[in-house]
């Protein structure tokens, strides 16, 4: 298990926790903090002390998740690695059902699962992840699943093989989509298992990636995995550029609403650069059809 942490002394108690009280015995949780300014280095720490099953690195200086995930990678052991933030929380048997199913499949590099997603102040469950997020199960494939643009992914619920992780690990050049690129080079390998139980319960925080400084570097760097996988892995340009040109159509709807009109229909010329108009009629039903299935998802509106 790695966890990759910063400042999270609020809920990394109740992560480690999670993971120590897991039924699954060859268990490691490697903590990698980032530089921390609160208490998350010393509650690491003293889990550490009383659990020689927690392993606890550090960097002097806020260097970014990708650096420190890296880090936490180079002093991990086992054949498998699993992700967890320090403010999400395992279900119990979570860690022996991802193992279970990966050794039922040899030919899948890495598993996912889905999630319980809350709200962080409340503690009120909000829906399951792929209803919230996705509005349809999840579905097992390769790498073509993180080119879809109406299809996330939850780091917490994902496990892969150790000899699946590309030697330089995550980009440190990437602070906030890091985890798409390695996903994209673990699953260019080979297939990706799921499970439809709910494993882990993903905590909802009130600004997460909503405010527009966040949207922009999110939208920045989404377009950068792109470049980066295509020029890494030539074989991937073509799904790179329908990613590309949904990433830009996003932007366009979203500049739209600012009303900011003349930037909408530059991202849109750029999204049809992109990826073609026939690509570009392709992700714009792409999208249509999941809005319509997060709508079935959520059901009717209350009276």
């Amino acid at each position: 298990m790695i966890m990759a942490v910063f400042n999270e002394e609020a809920f990394l108690a109740e992560s480690i926790e999670s993971v120590l009280a897991q039924d699954y015995g060859n268990l490691e949780l490697v903590i990698s903090d980032d530089g921390s300014t609160d208490g998350t280095l010393s509650i690491a720490t003293d889990f550490a002390a009383r659990d020689e099953r927690v392993k606890v690195v550090r960097g002097d200086r806020n260097a970014g998740k990708a650096v420190a995930a890296n880090r936490a990678l180079k002093a991990a052991g086992g054949e498998l690695l699993a992700w967890l933030d320090g403010d999400d929380v395992m279900l119990p048997g979570k860690i022996s059902k991802q193992v279970g199913l990966l050794e039922e499949r040899p030919e899948a590099v890495g598993c996912c699962h889905d999630a319980e997603v809350f709200d962080s102040e409340s503690g009120r469950s909000l829906g399951s992840f792929t209803q919230v997020s996705n509005g349809r199960p999840l579905r097992e494939g390769g790498v073509e699943l993180w080119f879809d643009p109406t299809y996330r992914h939850l780091p917490s619920a994902t496990m892969f093989r150790a000899s699946a992780c590309p030697p330089h690990g995550l980009d440190p050049r990437l602070r906030r989509a890091n985890d798409w690129l390695f996903d994209i080079e673990v699953f260019r390998q080979g297939l990706c298992a799921v499970s439809q139980e709910i494993l882990v319960r993903y905590r909802r925080h009130p600004g997460q990636l909503t405010d527009p400084e966040s949207r922009a570097e999110w939208f920045k760097e989404g377009l950068m995995v792109m470049e980066i996988a295509a020029a890494r892995y030539p074989e991937l340009q073509r799904k790179a550029n329908g990613s590309r040109a949904a990433l830009l159509l996003g932007e366009a709807r979203r500049r739209w609403r600012a009303r900011e009109y003349r930037a909408a229909w530059r991202q849109v010329g750029a999204a049809a650069r992109a990826g073609g108009l026939p690509g570009l009629a392709r992700v714009g039903a792409l999208v249509a059809r999941a809005a319509r299935e997060r709508r079935r998802a959520e059901g009717p509106a209350p009276a």
